[in-house]
Parts: structure tokens; C-alpha cells; sequence
């Protein structure tokens, strides 16, 4: 059997044993509710049309099952193939085998990706059409089949149909039809046309009257967020992505350095790099993690580029360092008076284990949240009363499948 395969194998059992017994708090737990009941006609920026729908139609194929579990074990089947197809990219750069499949552990064990790929959540779905589009994309420009175009344009498409957050991707794939039709006037043409005419399925439910517009591409909370600006919270929004980062790529940040030298498309890298890094600091939340992982996919490009030429012992061996520092790290903030203090305030999450370490097995039960809630013994509970609601509902459907 090809290592690619075993390693894969691996990656897929960790994923397995990372499962919570709930859906964690948050967009995890609305997307498990909402799922379970059928299917949102919706197209506004934060229902994720097929990615919702997609996870309806699951459960209606599938009644039998929980729904927690059918759904994260899609998050789990999508980031699987998400990596595969990451490999398949690496190895289109001109990449050793071994180089390809280092840097596909590596990034399958990283804290954000293997977080969302062991919970109900958009972005493991949204990576794989992502890793697809930029593999049909770099196919194009490396050996010029036109099918590999449309191939590209129509993923394009539907990226929006997953996350309007593709709006980030534009300005890639603007430079990727200049670049490559320049002196074309007609597949530029094709190249605006075909997403378009994918992307008009999300303007269905504005020409029904469900909805307006501009809710197809944002919501209050952005607004707020997005065209205000204070410079403490640029700050303080660009310390934590910056941890964010640190901690994801950790010593792998110094391939990056000795790899972007060698990556033989910067101009690509920057102009989709950009986009997201002014909107992952002027769109200041606490979860601005997830916006960070289309970024991921490209810098990871360049990490494997600076991996494979780098003189490091047992190089091929350190993403298997990468869990371990986690463990490490759970540990020592564990024992510290920060970490007191978070477990008690967050442990109906998980406390330090849930904030340091991505698996989510053996955290609280919802009933924990549920109950702390009622007890009044939540910080702010007036904040979580939508969740206190949903995570209601959640134990009415779970109990279905507990009989």
C-alpha cells in the first residue's frame, strides 16, 4: 500500500478518536440543529447554502444515524480529501513524494485544520473545494489544458455557493485569468462567465422575496466590525492572529522563510495571501482562526519548498512533535494560575484541554452547558441564551437516538 495511503489511514483513525460526544458550542451546534430538521432555502452570508443543504440531504439519506456523528464524520471524510488533493498539489510543484507527504501530516495534525475537521463545520468542506480549485488552477498553468480552465472556473463558482468568504479569492483569480489570457479576450470572458452563472444560484431566495441582496454577502456583525476601527483593537487583533499562527505552524514557520525563495509563484502567493490578512485584522472575533486556513493552504506551498531542501535530523519524523507539543502545552497552562482560572470559568467547554489541544474527545457532555446555564454559574450568561436554546433542542433530537 502507497505511504500516502497509511499516512492518510492514520490521519483518519486520529480523527475518529478526536469525536466529542456533542456538538461543541457555537456555529457547530446551530449547523447540527438546523441540519436535522431539513433543508434552508436560505443563501445569506453566514447559512452556507451548500453546505448546509448538503448536511440535510445527508440526514435524509441517513435518518437512522445521529446527526452529530454523520455530520462530523463528513468533516472528517472532507478534510481526508482535502489533503489528498493538497498532496496532489504539492507534488504538481515539483515536490518529492516524501516532502509532499510530510507536509500533508504535518498540516493534518496542525491545531486549527484537525479542530475542524473533528466538528460540525463549514470549513473542512470549504477546504476541499478550495484545494480543488487552486489544483485545477496550477494544472492550467503548468500544463495549459483548456478542460483544466473550466475545471477551474466553475470550482470558483462554487466556492461562493459554500462561503461568500471566496470574495477574499477574487483578486487570486483575477490575476490567474490575466496572467493566463491576457491576449484572450474570449476565455477571460468565459473565465467571469461560467462563475457567475453558478454563483446566480445564490440570488434565488432575493428574487423569491426570502431575503435581500446584501445578506448574501454579510451580516450586522461584520458591518460593525469590518467599518470601524479602533487602533487598540487592530492591536489586540494582531497579537492573537499571530499566535493563532505561531501556534499552528510552530517550528514550521522556518521552512516558510527558507521556502519562499525557492516557490516559483510569490506573485500568486501575495495577491491571495493579501485580502485575507486585511480582513482577518479589521474583522476583529474571537474565532478568526477559521479565516486563516485558505492562507494555510498556500503558505503550506512554501513551507514544503523550504522542508525539502532544509538540513534538519529526522525532518521527516517532526509533524509527529507536533501533538506532543500540544499535550505539553495543555500541561503547563494546566498548572498555572491562568489556567485555573480559565477551567473554571470554561470548563462546561473543555477549559484548557478544549482552548490548547484540537481533539474534542472526553470533553463536558451539552448537558453540562445546559445545566450550568440554568444554575446561573455561567460568566455572562445573557450570551449564550440563543445556545442555551439550540443546545435544548439538541438534547430533544439526541435522546431520538439514545432509545
Amino acid at each position: 500500500m502507497p505511504r500516502s495511503i497509511l499516512l492518510l489511514i492514520f490521519l483518519l483513525v486520529v480523527y475518529i478518536f478526536s469525536l466529542g460526544a456533542d456538538p461543541i458550542l457555537g456555529d457547530s451546534l446551530g449547523f447540527t440543529v438546523t441540519a436535522a430538521k431539513g433543508f434552508d432555502p436560505g443563501s445569506n452570508a453566514t447559512n452556507h447554502f451548500l453546505y448546509m443543504n448538503t448536511l440535510a440531504v445527508l440526514h435524509k439519506v441517513l435518518p437512522f444515524l445521529n446527526p452529530h456523528y454523520l455530520f462530523a464524520g463528513f468533516s472528517i471524510v472532507c478534510s481526508i480529501l482535502t489533503l489528498f488533493f493538497l498532496r496532489k498539489l504539492l507534488l504538481l510543484f515539483g515536490l518529492a513524494k516524501i516532502t509532499a507527504d510530510t507536509a500533508m501530516v504535518f498540516f493534518g495534525l496542525s491545531f486549527t485544520f484537525w479542530r475542524i475537521s473533528v466538528f460540525t463545520e463549514v470549513y473542512s468542506f470549504y477546504l476541499l473545494f478550495v484545494a480543488l480549485f487552486l489544483y485545477q488552477a496550477f494544472l492550467f498553468i503548468k500544463e495549459r489544458r483548456t478542460l483544466n480552465f473550466y475545471f477551474s472556473a466553475v470550482l470558483f463558482g462554487v466556492l461562493f455557493l459554500i462561503h461568500i468568504q471566496t470574495i477574499l479569492l477574487v483578486p487570486f483569480y483575477l490575476l490567474f485569468l490575466y496572467e493566463n489570457h491576457r491576449n484572450e479576450k474570449t476565455m477571460i470572458l468565459k473565465g467571469l462567465l461560467l462563475p457567475a452563472i453558478v454563483f446566480s444560484i445564490l440570488v434565488i431566495p432575493v428574487v423569491q422575496g426570502r431575503q435581500s441582496f446584501m445578506s448574501i454577502f454579510t451580516d450586522n456583525a461584520w458591518g460593525s466590525s469590518f467599518f470601524e476601527f479602533h487602533f487598540t483593537t487592530f492591536l489586540k487583533s494582531l497579537g492573537r492572529n499571530l499566535i493563532f499562527l505561531l501556534y499552528n505552524f510552530l517550528f514550521f514557520l522556518w521552512f516558510f522563510f527558507k521556502g519562499f525563495k525557492r516557490f516559483p509563484y510569490k506573485r500568486y502567493f501575495v495577491v491571495a495571501v493579501l485580502p485575507y490578512l486585511f480582513f482577518i485584522l479589521k474583522h476583529d472575533v474571537s474565532d478568526s482562526y477559521v479565516f486563516h486556513l485558505v492562507p494555510y493552504l498556500f503558505m503550506l506551498t512554501i513551507i514544503a519548498h523550504g522542508l525539502e531542501k532544509a538540513e534538519f535530523p529526522l525532518k521527516y519524523l517532526s509533524p509527529l512533535m507536533v501533538p506532543i507539543i500540544y499535550l505539553v502545552t495543555v500541561q503547563t497552562v494546566n498548572h498555572s494560575s491562568f489556567g485555573t482560572e480559565m477551567n473554571a470559568e470554561k470548563g462546561f467547554k473543555g477549559g484548557v484541554r478544549y482552548y490548547f489541544f484540537p481533539a474534542l474527545d472526553g470533553n463536558p457532555p451539552i448537558e453540562t452547558f445546559t445545566e450550568a446555564y440554568e444554575n446561573g454559574t455561567l460568566k455572562d450568561p445573557e450570551t449564550y441564551e440563543s445556545q442555551y436554546l439550540m443546545a435544548k433542542e439538541w438534547e430533544v433530537i439526541k435522546k431520538g437516538f439514545e432509545r
